[in-house]
């Protein structure tokens, strides 16, 4: 995170790209959140009849898409996330930069074949790019650092911090962070020995949550440094950033942890609790992730937490691994834009402790735009991570 710097370049986010189970684009996005009924269907290209749960969100198919499991899947969906959100920017009037980077998020091992593809490319030595990895046509200007981000489900928010801060220190004018990950056996199994895979999939807060369901995804933005003039307003800007490492165990986070990662973002933000107007939760679903998450919010939110709307977004998209972070972020800059709440899907029995909370329920509503938004990502190991959005003027 950034720190001592009198006054911090102010990061816009310009360009928005997303493939989820509800399809392609930031309407289909929406709408499944609002709404549900994402892709979601059993594993079929290994087997999962060891592990008591079956199914898992997909991207819809497309005419030629490599088919899951397949050498190609990830880079497919990268590739179609970023040209997407380089599309959106250059919509909205965003300048090309001279410098750009790329900051990755993924816990597929794989997925730095990408990195690696890209460094080689940008060196280069395109030659040495396998053809499934090498940087699509759009990414003719991508000069700047490539770094992969790996801390496992709060990669995606964490990549979003690291190109904020390439911004803000100058080393790069523009940074698109892509989160993405797709259904793999390691992934699949290894949450499965940790017995965080429901079968009945996810239902964030609600008394018979039992764990999450893994989707696959991928989601771009581009962040640019604030030009300061007259150009298009940008869907809305990163205010800061905020993480920390701390657990009670390996999968289960520790509400301290998480309320230091919301502190340090608001901190960074120079936000005040006061100003945020909604959370997008992390929201796993898990027995004791969402009361370590809310009592962190309390923590930090104290008797203000009750008027903020906090929603979570994964009993719609699925827990999008690697990339749950920045698909998130997106969610919440649209919400921002918008200034129109998501409900949390799945939510059908709050406990008694939180009945005094509100978790939007119900259809989407209309409210006053908030000024600020915060989204947090808890992951594996103790990587917690809050990053705040604000809205950008009318």
């Amino acid at each position: 995170m950034t720190a001592g710097t009198a006054t911090p370049r102010a990061v816009a986010v310009t360009g928005l790209g997303v493939l989820s189970v509800g399809g392609a684009g930031t309407e289909a996005l929406w709408r499944l959140c609002a709404n549900g009924g994402g892709n979601f269907r059993p594993v079929e290209h290994f087997d999962v009849s060891g592990t008591g749960a079956r199914i898992a969100g997909f991207v819809p198919d497309t005419h030629g898409a490599p088919a899951p499991g397949s050498d190609g899947r990830l880079p497919y969906l990268l590739h179609r996330a970023l040209a997407q959100a380089l599309a959106d920017a250059a919509r909205r009037g965003a300048h090309d930069r001279a410098r750009t980077a790329l900051v990755l998020a993924t816990t597929d091992s794989a997925g730095c074949a990408t990195a690696e593809a890209w460094r080689a490319w940008a060196d280069g030595s395109r030659e040495s790019c396998r053809p499934a990895w090498a940087p699509p046509a759009e990414a003719v200007r991508f000069d700047g650092p490539v770094l992969p981000v790996g801390n496992a489900s709060a990669a995606g928010a964490a990549a979003l911090g690291v190109g904020a801060d390439l911004i803000r220190s100058g080393v790069t004018e523009r940074a698109v962070v892509c989160g993405v990950d797709t259904i793999t056996e390691t992934a699949f199994q290894g949450l499965a020995s940790l017995r965080t895979l429901s079968p009945g999939g996810c239902r964030p807060f609600s008394r018979s949550r039992s764990g999450i369901r893994i989707s696959e995804c991928a989601a771009a933005l581009v962040l640019d440094a604030d030009p300061g003039d007259d150009s298009a307003p940008p869907h809305a800007y990163l205010r800061g950033w905020g993480s920390s490492n701390e657990a009670d165990q390996a999968a289960r986070p520790a509400s301290k942890g998480v309320a230091k990662a919301v502190s340090r973002a608001l901190s960074d933000a120079a936000v005040p609790p006061g100003d945020v107007g909604y959370v997008n939760a992390h929201a796993a679903g898990t027995r004791h992730g969402d009361v370590a998450e809310l009592d962190a919010l309390e923590r930090v939110f104290g008797d203000r937490l009750a008027g903020i709307p906090v929603s979570g977004s994964k009993a719609a998209l699925g827990h999008c691994q690697g990339a749950a972070g920045t698909v998130e972020a997106i969610v919440t800059v649209l919400t921002l834009a918008r200034g129109e709440v998501l409900p949390t899907l799945g939510l059908e029995d709050v406990p008694e402790q939180w009945s005094h909370l509100d978790f939007a329920l119900g259809a989407p509503r209309r409210s006053t735009p908030p000024r600020a938004g915060l989204t947090v990502s808890c992951g594996l190991g103790g990587s917690n991570v809050a990053v705040v959005f604000g809205r950008a003027a009318a």
